[in-house]
């Protein structure tokens, strides 16, 4: 196998502008007041966070204990988000919109299609 690539040339560069420069100071700009400054960074996030940790973590054991696992792919057609609800021997059961791995994630239950 060959790959015949022709040469890669430069392109000259254009010469530089030869405007005239004023000996003007530039324009000052007006300090943004919209800015915002961080002075600190919390040492570990906020209890609420904490609270929705714990809250995703039990959801996944009780996913666990069911015997079923979500997966999240994107639809490579598409290029939306995919959910599948596996078994634990890795065969797919279902799919589910991506709202009801929001809903496990927050503690309500995963029920199948038909339920």
């Amino acid at each position: 196998m060959s790959f015949d690539i022709g040469s890669v040339g430069r392109t000259p560069a254009s010469a530089p502008s030869q405007t005239a420069r004023s000996s003007a100071p530039a324009p000052t700009r007006a300090p943004d007041t919209d800015t915002v400054t961080v002075d600190t960074i919390p040492a570990s996030p906020p209890p609420e966070v904490h609270d929705a940790i714990g809250v995703a973590n039990q959801a996944y054991h009780n996913l666990q204990a069911e015997g079923t696992e979500l997966r999240f792919k994107i639809n490579e057609a598409t290029g939306k988000l995919s959910v599948e609800v596996h078994d634990v021997h890795g065969n797919l059961l279902f799919t589910v919109p991506a709202s009801t791995a929001l809903d496990v994630a927050s503690g309500q239950p995963l029920s199948s299609p038909g339920n």
